[in-house]
């Protein structure tokens, strides 16, 4: 086999892996990644990053996290050997970008901030596509945003923002995610007024590409409706988030991450128009679908357990309230940073 033959059959094995992940289809997707590890064995360091970043994607579709970033490590650390070319410095900073994704999902803040700020260096030295700055810049401003590093997460998103809007290859989806990032960061810091404009920007851009009955932008609606809760518009936020829950539930099924956080939501809706029981009942099915997926320790579970002790309070189970709050400062304490206001409330 020619070096150039070992080349093409790599690529067709790389794309044919990424068309069985997109269709969900993860043994077809195995199948070609270890097809695709085989023909770059001899194809070079670059061949090889590539194949580990694939192994990596497939491994954290099939739920094996740890094996996913083993791979995403040596992906990235192989690539740092070619970022003076662009295929190079573009799979660096995917492979960085998903192993700091991944820390983010399973919980992991600072670590995934850790992994993001190191890559910095990397950006100044180079010049990468502004496409891929603003998904890396975008990423960061998630990591930030969930370790409580508001202000970078703030820069982050302007960042991506003016790069993808002065971009002549802009994806209408991209911006959609930037918009619906800066309202999430915004509705974090309380400030439910700023938060709303770019959240429905996010909802109708999403709608307008995709279509209202699309999972992506069902989930879009989802985010708004606990900004209109802050602002006091709970039969707005309430319609918004049935309707959502409804879409993301056949899509997804009910474990789906979108769709439990918006369970949460709902939970933290019916509490707040005084429906108590019905709230105990879905902060607990909050918390049982996030332990299922996630484990007990996982930082997205401290925000239910604060609400559902709020809760204890109004049953007069002071004890009990007590005990939850522990639960969640425990959870997020070394998870974010000390002046995360959840935490920060929890302390108080």
């Amino acid at each position: 086999m020619t070096p150039r033959t070992g080349a093409l059959l790599l690529r067709e094995a790389l794309t044919e892996c990424l068309q069985a992940l997109d269709a969900g289809d993860h043994p077809r997707a195995r199948q070609c990644v270890d097809r695709a590890a085989t023909l770059a064995g001899s194809l070079g360091t670059l061949a090889r990053a590539n194949t580990f970043l694939m192994a990596g994607l497939v491994d954290n579709a099939a739920g094996e996290a740890t094996n996913a970033a083993a791979q995403l490590a040596q992906a990235a650390e192989l690539s740092t050997r070619h970022l003076d070319e662009t295929d190079g410095l573009q799979l660096f900073l995917h492979a960085r970008r998903e192993l700091a994704a991944l820390h983010r999902m399973h919980g992991h803040y600072l670590k995934a901030e850790e992994l993001l700020d190191d890559a910095l260096a990397v950006l100044n030295a180079h010049a990468p596509a502004p496409e891929d700055l603003a998904s890396f810049h975008n990423e960061f401003g998630m990591v930030c945003k969930y370790s409580g590093n508001f202000e970078r997460a703030a820069t982050s998103y302007a960042i991506a923002l003016t790069l993808l809007e002065t971009s002549e290859n802009v994806d209408e989806l991209d911006l959609a995610d930037i918009h619906h990032n800066i309202g999430g960061l915004a509705h974090a810091r309380g400030d439910y007024v700023a938060a709303e404009a770019p959240a429905r920007q996010a909802v109708a851009i999403r709608e307008r590409a995709l279509g209202p009955a699309h999972p992506h932008a069902a989930a879009d609606r989802a985010a708004l409706a606990p900004i209109l809760m802050g602002l006091g518009r709970l039969e707005e936020a309430e319609a918004l988030l049935l309707d959502a829950m409804a879409i993301l539930e056949t899509a997804y099924g009910p474990t789906h991450y979108d769709f439990v956080i918006a369970l949460g939501n709902l939970a933290a809706l019916t509490h707040q128009l005084g429906r108590h029981e019905a709230a105990a009942d879905l902060y607990h099915q909050t918390l049982a679908a996030l332990e299922g997926t996630f484990g007990t320790e996982h930082p997205d579970l401290a925000p239910v357990l604060a609400n559902l002790a709020d809760l204890q309070r109004t049953f007069g189970n002071s004890e009990g309230a007590l005990a939850l709050d522990d639960r969640a400062c425990a959870i997020l304490t070394n998870a974010v940073r000390a002046d995360h206001p959840t935490l920060d409330a929890l302390n108080g």
